[in-house]
């Protein structure tokens, strides 16, 4: 009976030193919740980068590392020694990294759009109309902006011819707010070309103008009329 109280107590006290012996050190555990609570800011952090880019390449491996995060977040180092916290601790690390290159696309990604929408934040796209008032059947019309030196397609499109007196419809412009000179370049049917000064832009109606094409072969001059609906 003796014995057996000596054994009792024996392992009454062993399990009481294992149990002291796995629970963590106050500063390891401050440790292990600091780097754990610096990789769920850096998932917060690229799941809202993503909100704000429209490119969805990254979607997939968003949800990859969010699954791993997840199951970080659910550890619990208060049951864990020092030791063991140390080896989880390269998984969050290694998580980090991973975070911390995704985000270093997701910021590129996000750079280069906000680039884009400056610039397309300085056009405004004007509906139009072309007439031909020419003498002559044109297989091209470009607008030529002067100011940027920057020339539209062919607005006629692929093929086609617009002849003496006729107009063309459904013409979009996309005009720089920030340009004050254009032009009109022409090319007809027999390969002559004809650059013709345009009316100002900023004064017409967004909603839709007439451009007629005018042009003296006798004087060598020519006009892009610009007139509102």
């Amino acid at each position: 009976m003796k014995n057996s109280k000596i054994f009792f107590m024996a392992g009454t006290l062993m399990t009481a030193l294992l149990l002291v012996a796995c629970k963590p050190s106050e500063e390891k555990l401050n440790e292990a919740e600091a780097t754990r609570g610096a990789l769920i800011e850096a998932k917060n952090n690229a799941e809202n980068t993503y909100l704000d880019i429209t490119d969805s390449s990254l979607r997939g491996l968003l949800d990859q590392l969010a699954e791993k995060e997840a199951d970080i977040e659910k550890a619990n180092f208060n049951k864990m020694s020092d030791s063991m916290i140390d080896i989880y601790l390269l998984k969050v690390n290694e998580l980090s990294e991973e975070y911390a290159t995704v985000q270093q696309a997701l910021d590129a990604i996000l750079s280069e759009e906000n680039a884009k929408r400056e610039e397309m934040a300085k056009n405004a796209m004007i509906s139009a109309y072309i007439l031909n008032d020419t003498e002559y059947n044109l297989t091209e019309v470009v607008l030529h902006d002067i100011t940027s030196d920057v020339c539209s397609a062919n607005l006629l499109g692929e093929g086609v011819a617009l002849n003496s007196g006729y107009s063309l419809m459904g013409v979009d412009l996309e005009i720089n707010n920030e340009s004050t000179e254009w032009e009109m370049l022409l090319k007809d049917e027999d390969g002559n070309t004809y650059a013709i000064p345009c009316g100002d832009f900023k004064q017409v109606s967004p909603e839709g103008i007439c451009i007629t094409l005018k042009y003296d072969s006798g004087a060598g001059t020519g006009s892009a009329d610009l007139e509102n609906y």
